[in-house]
C-alpha cells in the first residue's frame, strides 16, 4: 500500500505504538456509532518538500488512510481531526468542502471529540446494496421460511 505523497515507515514496535493511536481513534468513530468498515493505515513522513504540509492522506473510497508523524506529534485532538477527516475521504468518499470544518483542505480549525464526530456522522450513509446480493438474501430468507 503505497501513495506519493506520503513515504511509509518500515514497521517495527515504534511504529506499531504510532499506529495504534490512530486505530485507537476509527475504534473511536466506530463507538460513536459511525458505521466502519476495516481501514488499512500506514504511518510515515512526507515524501518530498512538495508535500510539506500534507498529514494524512486516503484512498477515495478505498478504505485506505496513510498519517504522517507530524499529525501525530500535534497531539491527539488534532489527530482526531485528521483521522476522521480521512475517514470521510476513505470510506465515504467525501471530497473537501471548505464550508464543513472537519472536511477543509487545511487543517484550519481544531475541533473537540464530539463535534468531529458529529460532523463525521454527516457522512455515514450505508453502502448501496447490490441489487443481486438482496435478490440471494431474499431467495436465502425464504429458503429458510420453506423449512419450519
Amino acid at each position: 500500500m503505497k501513495t506519493k505523497k506520503i513515504k511509509n515507515f518500515k514497521m517495527n514496535n515504534d511504529v506499531y505504538k504510532l499506529r495504534r493511536q490512530v486505530i485507537d481513534l476509527i475504534y473511536e468513530a466506530k463507538r460513536g456509532g459511525v458505521n466502519l468498515p476495516r481501514i488499512e493505515v500506514r504511518i510515515g513522513e512526507q515524501s518530498s518538500i512538495k508535500h510539506r504540509n500534507v498529514l494524512g492522506c486516503a484512498k477515495m473510497n478505498g478504505n485506505q488512510m496513510w498519517i504522517t508523524k507530524d499529525a501525530i506529534d500535534l497531539g491527539v485532538d488534532a489527530l482526531r481531526n485528521v483521522v476522521f477527516h480521512e475517514i470521510a475521504h476513505a470510506v465515504f468518499n467525501v471530497q473537501h468542502d471548505e464550508s464543513c470544518p472537519l472536511m477543509q483542505s487545511a487543517l484550519t480549525t481544531i475541533l473537540n471529540r464530539e463535534d468531529c464526530l458529529k460532523h463525521l456522522l454527516k457522512y455515514n450513509r450505508p453502502k448501496k446494496v447490490d441489487r443481486f446480493d438482496l435478490i440471494d438474501h431474499l431467495e436465502r430468507r425464504q429458503l429458510l421460511e420453506s423449512q419450519f
